[in-house]
């Protein structure tokens, strides 16, 4: 028997949600399960309908669960109930609805208007997860060690299906934090932006050229003007940052749910730029050494995890030509300190300086990092025979040690440290040169960012800029986490060695369907 036709108040239901996100509003995920759960829709939406085995508010929920969790096929949502039965009972089942029984439902039972609310809700429930900052089923991504050891053939299968899994689910929260300034009357998705920018960023091209080969492509998308002019549109640089750090947020929720850095972690910190050949007056643009014909770039700042192929962007932070170096330190170790233990800082030779050392001693961070040969610094490699440890060495207002030691051509090096090193260990040196080459790890990672990751552009545009370079950063994490989430998934650890190309990930990113 059909529902009768009835007033559906969608207003009722926002507010509805809304008082169901209070309920969660001191999570950071919860699963759809859960929140469908709390949310009582008895009262919400009326009906006539003879239940017989399963309840139409419980089929009603599973159907927004559906769309929720992205699942494509009734067949689907057959089997993952089967696999989560804790997830079926807190929908109101007992027993699994088969996927004829919830066909029928769908086709037969529910009216174009229930069918226009279903899809309300779900949209409402995404929406409104993003201004309280909370994510959804961040635990059907939670690693399951394998009870066995599985075939090559069993691998490669396994790889490839659990690849398309992870990337459906975060181009569907991407896409849901990503704000892309369209219009209601847009002609284009905004999942249909989203791919052409993964289309310029896995094929290193410019807007205009980068549309044409992905029109080519897909036989219809929005040209490079229409991208650029929507891009154009960010009110300022803090909107830009607040909604990446979001997106960052979001990933990294997700890594440390995966158990990745429950134990303290290596991390770098270093600035990168990008060359700049226009007004050297215009936003941003910051002055550099002469190279590449150009005496200006823009520059960011980031603060990387640099632990093997865990190597995460914490947080990435546009730097102008007035931003001071120890404003830009403290706000990168204030804001990875509040998400992983520090065990030690590498930094390059341009932190040798008193103000930054005394921000690494204010945190209590252990660091290591090169010493600029200045004349003290010189006079010290020329009269301490190595390896040497000189304590409490002053510069300024703050006071640090020196270690000398020889590289593999047996010239002398000096580096500022923290870190109680012993002179009288045979191993010094190698263990000071291995420790430090750990900072290489963020300059392998802008390495991939810039040549995997990033569009061209010959824009003056800094907002344009700006998101480029985020947005590659976020494609960079999502690759190693997707690529860490395979190991765990296949292998129950996480291998040294990527399991997962760039230019494979960019393609199933690229070409899967996110659903919902």
């Amino acid at each position: 028997m059909r529902p009768s036709k009835r007033d559906i108040s969608r207003d009722k239901i926002e507010n509805a949600i809304y008082k169901t996100f209070e309920e969660f509003k001191e999570e950071k995920s919860i699963s759809a399960a859960d929140f469908l759960n709390k949310l009582d829709l008895e009262n919400l939406i009326a009906f006539k309908y003879r239940s017989i085995k399963f309840s139409y508010h419980s089929l009603l929920k599973l159907l927004i669960f559906q769309k929720l969790k992205g699942i494509k096929f009734q067949t689907q949502l057959e089997r993952y109930l089967k696999r989560h039965p804790s997830e079926k009972f807190k929908l109101g089942f007992k027993q699994t609805p088969n996927q004829r029984t919830i066909s029928y439902f769908l086709n037969h039972i529910l009216d174009k208007q229930t069918k226009e609310t279903i899809d309300f809700i779900a949209n409402k429930i995404r929406e409104i997860s993003e201004k309280f900052g909370i994510i959804f089923d961040i635990d059907i991504l939670k690693p399951e060690k394998p009870k066995k050891k599985l075939a090559d053939r069993t691998i490669y299968y396994k790889k490839a299906e659990k690849t398309r899994e992870i990337c459906r689910f975060f181009k569907r929260r991407v896409s849901s934090f990503l704000n892309l300034n369209l219009h209601h009357n847009t002609v284009y998705s905004k999942n249909t932006f989203l791919d052409l920018l993964i289309h310029m960023c896995m094929t290193n091209d410019f807007a205009e050229n980068g549309s044409k080969t992905f029109i080519e492509q897909r036989k219809a998308g929005p040209n490079g003007d229409t991208l650029l002019y929507h891009l154009k549109n960010y009110q300022n640089i803090d909107q830009l940052q607040r909604m990446f750090k979001t997106i960052f947020e979001v990933i990294f929720e997700t890594a440390r749910k995966s158990n990745m850095f429950k134990k303290p972690v290596d991390v770098a910190i270093d600035f990168t730029e990008w060359f700049f050949y226009g007004d050297k007056n215009a936003t941003m643009v910051a002055e550099k050494k002469p190279e590449r014909g150009t005496t200006h770039c823009y520059k960011f700042a980031t603060i990387n995890i640099v632990e093997g192929d865990k190597r995460f962007t914490l947080l990435a932070l546009p730097v102008g030509p007035f931003d001071r170096k120890e404003y830009i330190l403290e706000e990168l170790l204030r804001y990875a300190s509040r998400r992983v233990k520090i065990r030690r800082l590498y930094v390059d030779r341009g932190f040798f300086d008193s103000k930054s050392i005394e921000i690494f001693n204010q945190h209590r961070i252990k660091f290591l990092m090169p010493c600029t040969e200045n004349p003290r610094i010189k006079n010290l490699l020329q009269v301490m025979p190595p390896p040497k440890i000189i304590k409490d060495y002053k510069m300024g207002a703050t006071s640090f040690n020196i270690a000398i030691v020889e590289d593999e051509q047996r010239i002398k090096r000096a580096f500022a440290t923290n870190i109680d090193f012993n002179e009288n260990d045979a191993n010094l040196s190698k263990w000071l040169f291995e420790l430090y080459a750990k900072r290489w790890g963020i300059e392998t990672s802008y390495r991939v960012k810039k040549h995997s990751f990033r569009p061209k552009t010959t824009s003056k545009n800094y907002l344009i800029r700006l998101f480029y370079f985020l947005f590659s950063a976020l494609l960079y994490n999502l690759w190693i986490l997707v690529d860490i989430l395979i190991c765990l998934a296949i292998f129950g650890f996480k291998t040294s060695r990527h399991v997962l190309t760039s230019k494979y990930f960019g393609t199933i990113l690229l070409t899967i369907d996110p659903g919902g």
